[in-house]
């Protein structure tokens, strides 16, 4: 486990107030009973109690915009008030309105606590290299600020999968100063999205959702290898618990050095912490 306190790259922004109303709706109360998460609501209290517990420094907490499963900026702006240098916000990408999604990112950037955004390309049936999500990348990259994109595939039945790997190819070569990082691992194409971060300089794998005895061997060799300065420790908690996922990347092995730079040093240059 890292000496220096590990930096979390997500979280579900999972209150008992979300549960009780964006996460209320029956197709995502029954993604998250699926993921054994249902009853595991936090408030940012419970979020730094459990990372001081764990060992986890600082964790980046998304806004969330997309249909039905909307989190509005304020919330993770909110807890991230409540506990600087601790909980950081991401605000999210919502295309359904390019002017006024522009503004609210442009709006967030300014408050205590912003550090990038955060897009569900699944929720809008868009691939991430549609390009009704230009815009967004282009103010990203003018803000100085890294972009998530969940990419993989869609947990929640009623979506397909648009959130292939392989289209980050194109968003990079477009946006090569822009630091993107690939939430999920990739899973289940993790050797596309590895070919993808080890090519652009720019493009990050979060470790996220999946837990690391489950990651493949395209994972954990990149990570050996090359890949040491291109992944980031992530959890998406309360789908993985913070000790529980830091303990099965101790498991790994990687070494001290590449350990502190997956845990902590490659989070720390990117975000700029």
């Amino acid at each position: 486990m890292s000496t220096t306190g590990a930096i979390d790259l997500t979280c579900l922004p999972f209150t008992p107030t979300t549960k009780e109303g964006a996460y209320q709706h029956p197709g995502q109360k029954s993604v998250l009973q699926r993921l054994g998460i249902w009853d595991k609501p936090s408030t940012a209290d419970d979020l730094v109690q459990a990372m001081d517990a764990a060992g986890v420094d600082k964790l980046i907490v998304p806004a969330q915009a997309g249909n039905e499963w909307d989190i509005p900026w304020e919330i993770p702006a909110e807890m991230a008030l409540k506990h600087p240098g601790r909980l950081y916000a991401v605000q999210s990408v919502n295309p359904s309105n390019i002017s006024r999604g522009l503004r609210s990112l442009e709006e967030a950037s300014k408050a205590p606590g912003f550090v990038g955004a955060h897009s569900y390309p699944h929720w809008w049936r868009l691939a991430p290299d549609d390009r009704v999500y230009y815009p967004f990348y282009a103010k990203c990259q003018e803000l100085g600020v890294p972009i998530q994109i969940q990419v993989g595939q869609a947990f929640q039945n009623n979506l397909y999968n648009v959130g292939h790997p392989s289209t980050i190819d194109r968003i990079a070569v477009d946006f090569p100063e822009l630091p993107i990082i690939g939430l999920h691992v990739g899973y289940p194409w993790e050797r596309e999205m590895v070919a993808v971060s080890w090519k652009h300089p720019n493009v990050y794998i979060a470790l996220d959702t999946h837990h690391p005895s489950s990651w493949s061997s395209d994972v954990t060799d990149f990570i050996r290898g090359d890949g040491a300065t291109k992944v980031m420790f992530a959890t998406n908690y309360p789908i993985l618990d913070f000790a529980d996922a830091l303990s099965g990347i101790a498991d790994l092995k990687f070494g001290d050095e590449t350990e502190q730079l997956v845990l902590r040093g490659n989070a720390e240059r990117v975000y700029r912490f």
